[in-house]
């Protein structure tokens, strides 16, 4: 389970981007029960992070002058995270009929060695699982 704590990890923000990681989290966490449930895996713990988002430190919310991803990144809107999925236990378990359940969509698997990005934003091409 991730806490808004967890997801902000002390940095500031916004009403807004507040509201939107409590919305993606309601989702995400739901999913992540449902994968435990089904499989009897557990979410593994990032290291660098102590909790189950990938990364070193930017696989939540990341700052607006945060260099890495694309200006209007989802992460910077508070509407995405990277879950740390280093065997893509998660990535092969997740199906479109899964992600449609929780509300959720997906960065492609290929496109995520190691890390299942999901976000509550639907992309341009409104495919469950897209391309970044």
């Amino acid at each position: 389970m991730i806490t808004p704590p967890q997801y902000f990890i002390g940095r500031e923000h916004t009403e807004d981007q507040g509201t939107n990681a409590l919305n993606l989290l309601s989702r995400v966490n739901p999913l992540l029960y449902e994968y435990t449930k089904q499989t009897g895996e557990e979410v593994e713990i990032n290291k660098a992070t102590g909790t189950i988002i990938s990364g070193q430190t930017e696989g939540g919310f990341r700052l607006p002058d945060c260099p890495q991803g694309a200006p209007n990144s989802s992460h910077k809107q508070a509407m995405a995270v990277d879950i740390y999925d280093p065997y893509n236990h998660i990535d092969d378990w997740i199906t479109d009929d899964i992600l449609v359940k929780f509300g959720l969509y997906r960065e492609h698997p290929s496109a995520t060695q190691h890390w299942c990005h999901l976000t509550a934003r639907a992309p341009k091409s409104g495919n469950r699982s897209f391309y970044p």
